[in-house]
């Protein structure tokens, strides 16, 4: 039977199959499943691809039990009436740090987190009312008046995890009232239009900033980081991104992905340079691990005090920063150029241009290797994956087509290429565009690997400057 026929008890009967499932894997595994409480584990650890997959599809399964329980019309309304304050209150909680405001072992009064986060106490009471529904913190004493607040796992996580916190201060308070004009920078700028613009003045973000919203005009959201907060604030956001990146490579374990990138032993005594490499946790890790390399972190300025404060004292003599704008001349000559989550943040003339900044630097030989977000396979057309590396499932099988992953992992991608087409006018592209982006930078690159897999959704990409 095709899931959209399937009831309410079939899909009841489904969620106990999958979860006695998921239950069954982490217990063999001897891995602790979260709870709501307070003392929860943060999350999964060390699950499997398997496990994942059982989680995303039980994840499927529960939105579609969601979906029917509240009827097609009501499961919209509801959607609507609720995303945007859901989104809002969270982000309320994060920016004014109510995690902090709550001990982690014991509770607080309305009275206390009004003057921790200085809010007025009944705008502290009516925002954690609205997250009390969502299970971030609960009432001691649920609708009494003599009821204090305390933390849940997830409010929890939050006060423990400061790359968390980042994470919905970067996703939230830079990217989400930009979305909210996606329709309007769509309608003023692609509408009629075989293809999205892709002038990066003509986004989303360009359009809600372009009255100043934030001290000033910002036409991309780089800017922004760097620049927004005045004095010794100024570029603030930058540093929290930083915080965000480095959580991003801890839930993505992608410590593995960069070490197995390229055979980092047999480059031997070479010199990398990590474009955007933030505030240099891959150049410290590789560091560490191949004694060999020479490495050159370049990022933004507002970075250089975080890379400084970070780098161990042993590293000091082979582990270095540069202020440098990937979109400007490569000043640096190396052995290799690692560009890691940088192109998929730009439309193509934007990440071509970007990798075209790169060849005044190279020489024959050199090798450039680009880390990215997939988010989504190719496609043929008629839903048939293409690429053999790109199409490969958990289990190796090759030719699993998009619609074999769960719906709840198509979205990870689905979600980030949105976010994407408002911030940059980009998008999530599947591997094989890279090969197109390369050879628009320059025919002299030629692509000598290509590995990816839509379920780790990261693929990696190497090129041979042949000049």
């Amino acid at each position: 039977m095709a899931d959209s026929q399937l009831t309410l008890n079939e899909l009841a009967a489904k969620i106990t199959e999958l979860s006695a499932s998921l239950t069954r894997q982490l217990a063999e595994k001897n891995i602790p499943a979260p709870t709501l409480a307070a003392d929860s584990p943060v999350k999964y650890a060390d699950m499997t691809a398997e496990m994942f997959v059982t989680r995303q599809s039980l994840t499927d399964a529960l939105n579609d039990m969601w979906y029917l329980s509240q009827g097609p019309s009501e499961s919209i309304y509801n959607y609507v009436h609720n995303a945007i304050p859901d989104a809002s209150a969270l982000n309320v909680l994060n920016h004014f740090d109510f995690w902090s405001a709550v001990p982690l072992d014991g509770s607080a009064s309305y009275e206390e987190i009004a003057k921790r986060t200085s809010l007025p106490q009944d705008v502290v009471y009516r925002i954690l009312q609205h997250a009390v529904t969502l299970r971030l913190f609960a009432e001691t004493e649920p609708g009494k008046p003599t009821s204090r607040i305390q933390h849940t796992s997830r409010s929890a996580a939050l006060a423990k995890q400061t790359g968390l916190r980042a994470l919905v201060s970067s996703v939230l308070d830079v990217s989400s009232a930009p979305m909210m004009l996606l329709n309007q920078a769509l309608d003023r700028y692609s509408r009629g239009k075989s293809e999205l613009t892709q002038e990066m003045s003509e986004t989303a973000f360009a359009l809600f900033h372009s009255g100043g919203t934030f001290s000033g005009k910002h036409r991309n959201s780089w800017e922004f980081l760097e620049n927004d907060g005045e004095g010794e604030r100024r570029g603030w956001r930058q540093k929290r991104f930083v915080e965000f990146m480095t959580y991003v490579k801890e839930i993505f374990h992608l410590e593995g992905i960069v070490l197995d990138a390229l055979d980092w032993k047999a480059a031997g005594n070479a010199k990398l340079v990590d474009v955007g490499g933030s505030a240099g946790a891959d150049a410290f890790m590789l560091a560490r691990n191949f004694p060999d390399l020479t490495i050159v972190v370049q990022d933004m300025p507002k970075v250089k005090p975080v890379f400084e404060a970070d780098v161990p004292e042993e590293l000091k003599s082979r582990v270095s920063f540069v202020e440098h704008d990937l979109l400007q001349p490569q000043p640096v000559q190396a052995d290799i150029f690692m560009l890691k989550l940088i192109l998929h943040d730009y439309p193509e003339p934007e990440a071509a241009r970007i990798l075209r900044a790169l060849v005044p630097a190279l020489r024959p030989g050199n090798r450039v290797v680009l880390i990215e977000y997939i988010g989504k396979v190719a496609d043929d057309g008629d839903g048939a994956a293409k690429g053999k590396d790109e199409s490969k499932n958990m289990e190796g099988k090759e030719g699993a087509p998009p619609q074999a992953l769960p719906r709840s992992i198509q979205q990870m991608g689905t979600a980030t290429d949105l976010r994407m087409m408002a911030l940059f006018n980009a998008k999530e592209r599947p591997a094989e565009s890279y090969r197109d982006i390369f050879r628009a930078a320059d025919e002299r690159f030629e692509v000598v690997s290509l590995k990816a897999n839509p379920i780790t959704f990261f693929a990696v990409i190497e090129a041979v400057w042949r000049g």
